[in-house]
Formats: C-alpha cells, structure tokens, sequence
C-alpha cells in the first residue's frame, strides 16, 4: 500500500473519532455564538431599523433649539453663517438633513444660520454710471438705494455723488451690508417742471420707481400705527395730487403709509373719483 493511501485512512479514521467530533461540534458553536453576539452589537451600535423624525429648525435660534423635547435625538452642527436682514439674528435658515426626513438616532443635523454681525463690503465706486446701473451694482453688494438726488447737469442720469448716512462715501470704505446708500444724480437740461404724480395706494418701492421717473425726491415718510414699510400703502401725499400741478426736478414729496390690514384702500381710492384715476393712469404710463 502506497504512503498516500496509507495517509488518507489514518485521516477517515481521526474525523470519525469522538474526539474529533466533540471538538467540531464545539467549534460551531463558538463560531454561531460570535457572529450573534456581533450581530447584535452592530444592530445595537447603528440602531438598525429604529429611525425618528428630523424637527424643523428653520427660523429658531440656538437657545430655542435647546429647549426642543427631541433635539437629544440628534447632534446639532452649525456649519455656516451667512447675512440676510430679512431674518433674526443667529436663527437657522438652512438645513441639513431637510425637516421631515426619516433618520438614525443621534444623526448629525447641519445648520446655516444668520450672522448675529453682519458682513461687510467694500463701497463701490457708483459715479458716472446710470442710475439703472449704480442700482444694479448695489444690489450686488447687497446694500439698498435710499434717497435719489437730481440736480442740473448735462451728465443726464448720471450719478454725480454717492452718499452714507447724510455723508458722501468714497470707493472702498467699509461697511456692513444693508446699508442704505443715497446718490445725487443729474437731470435732462429744459425747463426741469415735472408733474406730480399720483402715489395713494402705492408702496414703498412703486413710489420711489414712480418719483424717480419724473426727477422729484423722496421726502420724509410717516407709517401709522408702525405699519410694516414692505407692505404698507400710500394713505395720502404733499404736494397733493392735482392734473397740471407741477414742481422742480429735485423738489421732494412727503407721503404718509398706513397698513392694507388697517385700512380699505379699495375703498378709499373709489370715493377719489373715476376722473382722478383716469388721469393718474394718463399720468404714470
């Protein structure tokens, strides 16, 4: 008989031992209660199968978070900061993973919230361009275009001055975005006499795109009953409105806002008549 014959039986005859057995018999075990006991410990571990709901925590600030019921569910990271003077300082604008969402307990929510300083820009330099142009440009910077200066030049709708808080401003200075920056700017040559035009009903914005396109300014502005200036309308203008009434490029209205909740402009503009409303719609197109 050869020695590899030899060899194979003495192996048939171990693995038939009780020894042999005993031992394998033993090893499956092991083997099955290792890899239950790691199973467990990773379904533990990952929390598999258990998930919560992600809270919205848009428009809360840190200290509102904190006293949510749930937040301990979850990590809270905030990650980024950026200015925006529409919202409260420090309240969360963005976030990560979107409200609703199903996840793991513990899961990491990434916040963007609203710096508590705001930012600041370099002034840019506004002369010489148009107005459309100087608007555009402080758009992009984010800062606000407040009062509009026309003076005589022959620089038509030129800007021909840039001005901060009642001082002029030169290119590059800093300062904090939302600034509201004023501009002088030069009117056509002729007679420079403009009509009035008519403001009741308008906001803000309508008035001041209405203003601008006949040369006259901004003057002051009184909002009853601290009505909201983005949503409040004109109650009443001075000068009034009157066909054939004209004033100076430059000279300025001032006008009185009150709140559309606390006030029927549909109404109001009703009692002023068809024959005014007809003029004013002659008037501003």
């Amino acid at each position: 008989m050869t020695r590899p014959n030899i060899l194979y039986m003495i192996f048939f005859e171990f693995i038939q031992t009780r020894v042999f057995l005993k031992n394998l018999l033993f090893a499956v075990l092991i083997s099955a209660l290792l890899i239950t006991l790691v199973l467990s410990t990773l379904k533990w571990y990952t929390h598999h199968g258990e998930s919560v709901k992600v809270p919205s925590l848009i428009g809360l600030t840190p200290e509102q978070i904190d006293q949510l019921e749930t937040i301990s569910n979850f990590e809270v990271i905030v990650v980024d900061s950026v200015f925006d003077s529409r919202q409260p300082k420090g309240s969360v604008i963005i976030q990560d993973p979107v409200p609703g969402s199903s996840v793991k307990l513990h899961r990491k929510i990434y916040l963007t919230t609203v710096s508590v300083m705001p930012e600041k820009v370099s002034m840019p330099n506004l002369v010489d361009l148009t107005l459309r142009q100087a608007g555009a440009t402080l758009e992009t910077y984010n800062l606000v275009l407040g009062n509009i200066m026309y003076v005589p030049d022959i620089a038509e709708n030129a800007v021909l001055a840039q001005f901060y808080k009642g001082h002029e401003i030169e290119p590059g200075t800093s300062i904090l975005k939302g600034s509201v920056i004023s501009l002088r700017v030069g009117q056509r040559m002729g007679n420079g006499r403009y009509q009035v035009p008519f403001l009741i009903g308008k906001t803000h914005n309508q008035a001041q795109q209405l203003l601008s396109k006949y040369y006259l300014n901004m003057g002051e502005e009184v909002f009853e009953n601290n009505a909201d200036p983005a949503t409040a309308l004109i109650y009443s203008q001075s000068p009034s409105f009157v066909k054939g009434l004209m004033l100076n490029a430059g000279q300025t209205v001032n006008l009185v806002y009150k709140s559309p909740h606390d006030f029927d402009f549909d109404a109001y503009l009703e009692t002023m008549g068809a024959d005014t409303l007809s003029v004013e719609s002659d008037t501003i197109n």
